[in-house]
């Protein structure tokens, strides 16, 4: 048997995967007549007086199939932005997927509501809407869905779901630009759709900045309201409205993320390629397969999810990963984000040491997160997860599978 490199013996591959690299010439160039246009013209690159946050607006919503954007500074500020359009009472409860960035779950708090934590699908890692179900109580005012690592959420339960209760929906797409739920782009199925333009995601602006879109012109214009302080946009009221933040995208960031969306397809199509590839060449695994695709969906692959039976292999799936690292392949061990499991959300660690809004007398219930979702615990103790991205080469890929081909062959029961 060949000799593992974690065990001392030669990697598959020795060389670095390559760095993902967003920028061209066509973001050099669209930023350099922005700045030449700040050095001849002035105009501070705010939005106001500007012209490209306007026009990214236009262009996402149009992407999008949308009637309405607004452009924020980041994905966090997407989210919270969605939630202050709802205007919302303290005390309140909101439902959330269970495993999500911290992101997605810190505006709830800073709205002074309470996260109520739905459990996972152990395939998908994604929130399963039967227990959405079960987790309305008489306090829920809206439910956030995560569509994880590019994979969508089964939407159509959701919305069953929120119509039969009368709640809002925001689908939180931060990992999932341009994937596809029955052939509807993911964040036009609920009553918002929210984006991260981090660096890290599909499209920047800038390496941060964030979307709203909407179809409900009352929650755009709260949207656009709260995201600028509570301006008195679309009012005869000539002050501020209500309570809101200073959210607002820049010039900069949005002059990037114009020619960054005019990338996506191209961008998603080679992540789908590769991952189709990747699914070809590891197909004769009994150990590792690719994650769970629900039907009729279609994955923007941020990260590639891969299930791991360990009851067809001799060790963990930890070790597993470790050693298919060894060998050279971007591979982590798991995603693991269950938000409660955080010391934040354990600590209450919200306001100082007043464990508000959990405390908060308007609530007045006690909330035990602890072993609420057993199934988001399954399904990131079943998945291992490789690092994807569109640089990659076929050549690349190739390699990623005669990394598992091996790993997988030296611990197959």
């Amino acid at each position: 048997m060949v000799k593992l490199a974690i065990d001392g013996g030669e990697p598959i591959r020795e060389t670095p995967f390559p760095r993902r690299l967003l920028v061209g010439e066509e973001e050099i160039d669209a930023l350099h007549a922005l700045l030449e246009k700040e050095r001849t013209q002035g105009g501070g690159f705010d939005r106001y007086g500007g012209e490209h946050v306007d026009a990214y607006e236009r262009e996402f919503a149009d992407y999008h199939g949308a009637t309405y954007a607004t452009a924020v500074s980041s994905g966090t500020a997407a989210v919270h932005t969605a939630l202050g359009a709802l205007r919302l009472d303290i005390a309140q409860e909101v439902l959330s997927s269970p495993i999500t960035d911290p992101g997605g779950v810190a505006p709830i708090l800073w709205n002074n509501c309470i996260p109520i934590f739905a459990d996972a699908d152990p395939r998908t890692m994604n929130v399963d809407p039967a227990s959405l179900a079960e987790r309305v109580t008489e306090r829920t005012r809206a439910i956030i869905v995560t569509h994880l690592a590019g994979q969508p959420v089964d939407m159509d339960p959701v919305m069953e779901i929120a119509r039969a209760h009368g709640l809002p929906v925001i689908e939180d797409c931060s990992q999932a630009h341009g994937a596809l739920y029955k052939g509807r782009l993911v964040g036009t199925i609920g009553d918002m759709g929210v984006f991260s333009l981090m660096g890290g995601k599909h499209h920047t602006a800038g390496g941060q900045g964030g979307m709203v879109i909407t179809e409900n012109e009352e929650y755009y214009w709260n949207a656009k309201r709260f995201a600028d302080r509570g301006k008195p946009f679309n009012s005869e009221e000539t002050k501020n409205l209500f309570l809101g933040l200073n959210y607002r995208m820049t010039e900069i960031e949005a002059v990037i993320g114009r020619v960054q969306l005019e990338k996506l397809d191209d961008i998603l199509a080679r992540r789908r390629a590769l991952a189709a590839q990747l699914a070809d060449e590891i197909a004769d695994l009994t150990a590792v397969r690719m994650g769970y695709t629900l039907p009729h969906t279609v994955s923007s692959y941020w990260l590639l999810m891969l299930h791991v039976d360990t009851e067809r292999l001799q060790v963990t799936k930890e070790h597993f990963a470790r050693a298919a690292a060894a060998e050279g392949a971007p591979i982590d061990p798991h995603y693991d984000w269950i938000i409660y499991e955080t010391p934040w959300i354990r600590n209450r660690a919200n306001y100082g040491a007043t464990q508000c809004p959990w405390s908060c007398p308007f609530y007045g219930q006690e909330v035990d997160y602890e072993g609420s979702c057993p199934n988001a615990r399954r399904a990131i103790d079943s998945h291992i997860v490789v690092r994807w991205h569109e640089d990659y080469s076929t050549a690349d890929v190739h390699d990623i599978a005669q990394v598992l081909h091996k790993v997988e062959e030296a611990y197959r029961r």
